[in-house]
């Protein structure tokens, strides 16, 4: 068995003004890709690791990943895609294809990337030639989809640490698939709300994981998963849906996937964003009997395409005078030059943050002590994307009253400790932790958090919903307009 292998990965949040560049993906071809994935929990880490189990024979063509930022300027998508598709040709003949994708991908001039890769795939490779892919689970996903790939898998969790997991099944289906024993009957059932991301490790989102696993207990089901969708993407596929893949029988996927759909609409009331103020937080937060608690900047996680320079979490933990305190990361490249500039012991006076646009917050005025200085390297520690290289250039830990700030030189969204801990950070003597970061720490703090705090301010993903501009999403939509009916 012969597969290409690669993708284009990007979450998109199309409420930030600056659009996603060339430059800001990392772009890596042939060997590079195998050397940067084998080993790792990632989507290819699990491709790669179910390929060489079942003896099949890999070419790695392209893949491309950005953190989510803004719509993907034309001709940065067009770049990549055309890397891919030289690739995958190159690569011909193969019995599959094999790509790791994200579902809420927008570039400029043409709209949801993932249908359109796919599209493009197929056209080259034709009919007979298997495609299987991989999705994040907050996909916005194209109903037409299921209509140009032979399999699907998106993650069941968030944190997204089952992306091994879903890479592995999206190889380990090639054999039924190629020898006709699995004939694949994809739907994908979509409901009419915004779903603000919300964890599955507990609440609501748990109990509609547990009825996804009991419908897979039948033996005709191979997959039945439900997206959240990314509300911060302004386009008509925005929103919810439910993908179920079935053998040889296309009404069952339906019902399964309508089964699962109702079962969410009726509980839509549970789903409702619920955050305090930055300033209720960070009291609510002193009230916790157990140490250390985290307080989230939900306005500006840099997962979500945030530009991670906001500074009303900030702000308002400064006012609050707290101490036992860190925070990170702050995106500030020039406020890490001038504290590289000065070196360690020295007193510098900063303006912090702020720097993106104004509804993120104006720069704060402070005298900083420069605690610590490194290179920005590290090794991933979380179940998410264990044993990735992260690199997020040149940082700084300032030390402004009593609180420890950790500022990059490349936006960051801290999903375990390793970022505190190359600044001789550990969190676990603190009180109050600070991360912009929304959900995906939640793996890689596991074990040092008691409880968590979410701080909204008026940032890109804020989550008063009515304060975006939705110009695209397909009207009526819960909980913008009233009488939606599913």
């Amino acid at each position: 068995m012969r597969i290409a292998l690669g993708g284009i990965l990007h979450e998109t949040n199309t409420f930030r003004k600056q659009d996603a560049r060339l430059v800001d993906f990392e772009v890596v071809h042939a060997q590079r890709i195998l050397e940067a994935h084998e080993g790792v929990r990632s989507y290819i880490g699990g491709m790669l690791d179910a390929a060489a189990k079942l003896s099949a024979i890999v070419v790695p063509t392209t893949f491309a990943y950005a953190e989510a930022a803004g719509v993907i300027e034309e001709g940065a998508y067009a770049s990549m895609l055309g890397d891919l598709l030289a690739g995958i040709e190159q690569a011909l003949p193969v019995d599959a294809v094999a790509l790791a994708l994200h579902g809420a991908g927008v570039a400029n001039g043409v709209g949801n990337i993932e249908i359109d890769i796919c599209r493009k795939v197929r056209e080259l490779v034709g009919p007979d030639v298997k495609i299987v892919i991989t999705l994040d689970l907050h996909g916005n996903l194209d109903a037409s989809l299921s209509q140009v790939v032979d399999a699907a898998f998106g993650t069941n969790f968030h944190p997204h640490t089952d992306m091994f997991e879903r890479g592995q099944d999206a190889v380990n289906i090639l054999p039924e698939l190629i020898s006709g024993r699995l004939i694949p009957k994809l739907h994908i059932e979509k409901l009419p709300f915004l779903l603000v991301t919300a964890t599955t490790m507990y609440g609501p989102m748990a109990a509609v994981n547990e009825l996804c696993r009991t419908i897979e207990e039948d033996h005709d089901i191979v997959a039945c998963t439900f997206f959240h969708g990314f509300v911060w993407t302004d386009t008509p596929d925005t929103g919810p849906s439910v993908l179920v893949i079935a053998n040889g029988d296309a009404e069952k996927a339906t019902e399964a996937a309508q089964r699962v759909a109702r079962f969410v609409w009726e509980r839509r009331d549970q789903f409702r964003p619920n955050a305090l103020s930055p300033e209720v937080a960070i009291k609510s937060a002193l009230n916790s009997e157990e140490w250390p608690v985290a307080v989230l900047d939900g306005g500006d996680d840099p997962g979500g395409g945030c530009p991670g320079d906001g500074t009303h979490l900030l702000r308002a933990m400064l006012k609050a005078n707290l101490s036992a305190t860190c925070f990170a990361a702050m995106f500030d490249p020039s406020v890490v030059a001038q504290a590289h500039a000065t070196g360690v012991g020295a007193t510098v006076d900063v303006e912090l943050g702020g720097k993106t646009d104004i509804r993120h917050g104006e720069p704060i005025t402070a005298t900083a002590y420069v605690k610590t200085l490194t290179d920005g390297h590290f090794l991933c520690q979380s179940p998410m994307g264990k044993g990735a290289r992260v690199f997020v250039n040149r940082t700084a830990r300032l030390q402004i009253g009593g609180i420890d700030v950790i500022v990059v030189s490349e936006r960051h969204q801290p999903i375990d400790t390793e970022i505190f801990l190359i600044h001789g950070i550990d969190v676990s003597r603190y009180h109050v932790v600070a991360l912009k970061c929304t959900n995906h720490w939640r793996a890689g703090f596991a074990k040092v958090v008691k409880r968590d705090f979410l701080a909204d301010s008026p940032g890109i993903m804020s989550r008063n919903l009515s304060c975006h501009p939705y110009k695209r999403v397909k009207r009526p939509i819960w909980p913008l307009d009233l009488g939606v009916v599913y």
